[in-house]
């Protein structure tokens, strides 16, 4: 069968339309870069927020419009399926996130029953999803109760997936030429929570390190509520050559009253505290954070609290989001803040996250160090990563992997500016 995927949302939702993809392909399907053509669509959708939601159902219409058959899995399955209506929902069957290994088998069966005619159109070539870099699911579900989390509802509680199939998982990624590693969960420091004494997020890392090859790895979102029981220990892991010191730690919000209408378990402070013992071993960390503007019952002083932790903390990346009430959580059912209150909030947060974001990426000016090609950008242009994580583009086309030492000439307010100096400089 030819089959095309196609994957929105999160890291994690991305590392399952690649391993989706990788089934498909060893079992001898063709998966193609583009819908034309395809006998097989596989939708894996995003629920995250309402605007989202409808994005993924007009997606649907569009792929059901150009595919016999579709696929839909991810976070809209199955809790809101039911939003997705009208042609081609007889044509669509709904896989839940845990049952996706068994895609490959369902599509065999439609084949075996299914009388294919020649593509009309030239087939685009078999897909592949960066060839340098690979997200891999390291857990299913988290530990928390967020009062927001639509996220939560779908994936359910922890499972964390096998430490030995994970480092399968990641040998295999480094045969087939990948160079970055992504590991990825909706909580990256609650591996293993669910098995008291067993290994942790740290025990974990100190396997994948001793694969061989030439790779790094970075080390997906994680929540300061379980961090703070292994910070320690994760600091120690993450000192390896393999790991990018990177820290993708969302605070949500610089007020503890909000934080505790949110459920997050913990304070601004502990945040606070994990953010400084980060930098203080790795001072050069790249800190990512994640904020929820206009959380129901969010004041202005809890704003001005929020713009407060980020100029003092001062992340190099801040997601912005506006609150949107989900079905079946709690805080759908709480007063909202009005709509134009949000909005400004928003816009002021990421004015200021512009601001801090520059300042930071600016003090790189000049250095000259390592860093790894991991993907091309327009024209003939190149990405490559620091060993914090940072984007810097250069002026050239390397071949995807390559190392190389460059030099940063300049700065904007997501990525740097810098060229590769010649070997042996």
């Amino acid at each position: 069968m030819r089959v095309y995927v196609e994957s929105f949302g999160c890291a994690q939702n991305r590392g399952e339309g690649g391993a989706i993809a990788r089934d498909l392909a060893a079992a001898g399907h063709d998966v193609l870069a583009g819908p034309d053509g395809a006998d097989v669509g596989v939708l894996v959708t995003c629920a995250v927020i309402g605007p989202t939601e409808a994005r993924m159902a007009r997606r649907w219409r569009a792929l059901a419009d150009r595919v016999p058959r579709v696929v839909v899995t991810g976070c809209l399955v199955p809790l809101r399926t039911g939003i997705l209506t009208g042609r081609g929902r007889e044509r669509t069957t709904f896989v839940p996130i845990r049952e996706q290994a068994a895609i490959p088998s369902l599509v065999a069966a439609w084949s075996a029953t299914a009388h294919l005619e020649p593509s009309p159109v030239p087939l685009a070539p078999i897909a592949t999803t960066a060839p340098a870099s690979e997200e891999i699911v390291i857990a299913q579900g988290c530990t928390s109760a967020c009062t927001y989390c639509f996220s939560r509802l779908a994936r359910g509680r922890l499972e964390s997936v096998p430490a030995v199939t994970i480092v399968r998982r990641v040998a295999a990624a480094v045969a087939r030429g990948v160079t970055e590693v992504r590991l990825t969960s909706l909580d990256t420091a609650a591996w293993g929570a669910e098995r008291p004494g067993g290994e942790g997020l740290p025990d974990l890392l100190g396997r994948i390190s001793d694969v061989p090859g030439d790779f790094e790895v970075r080390v997906g979102m994680m929540s300061p509520q379980t961090l703070g029981p292994i910070v320690e220990p994760y600091l120690d892991a993450l000192g390896s050559r393999r790991f990018y010191k990177f820290l993708h730690l969302p605070v949500q919000s610089g007020s503890d009253a909000v934080l505790r209408g949110m459920r997050r378990g913990y304070t601004v402070a502990e945040f606070r505290r994990q953010v400084a013992r980060a930098r203080t071993r790795f001072p050069e960390l790249l800190l990512s954070t994640d904020v929820i503007v206009g959380f129901p019952g969010e004041t202005e002083d809890d704003h001005r609290a929020t713009e407060q932790l980020l100029s003092e903390v001062e992340p190099e990346t801040v997601n912005v989001t506006r609150f949107s009430p989900r079905p079946g959580t709690p805080a759908s059912h709480l007063p909202p803040v009005g709509p134009r209150i949000a909005k400004r909030r928003s816009r002021a947060i990421a004015e200021l996250r512009q601001r801090i974001a520059r300042r930071g990426l600016e003090r790189w000016i000049g250095f000259r160090g390592p860093a790894r090609v991991t993907e091309h950008g327009p024209g003939s242009s190149s990405v490559a990563r620091l060993s914090n994580y940072l984007p810097a583009v250069l002026p050239a086309r390397y071949a995807l992997g390559t190392g190389l030492t460059l030099r940063v000439e300049g700065a904007r307010s997501t990525y740097l500016l810098a060229r590769a100096e010649p070997p042996g400089f």
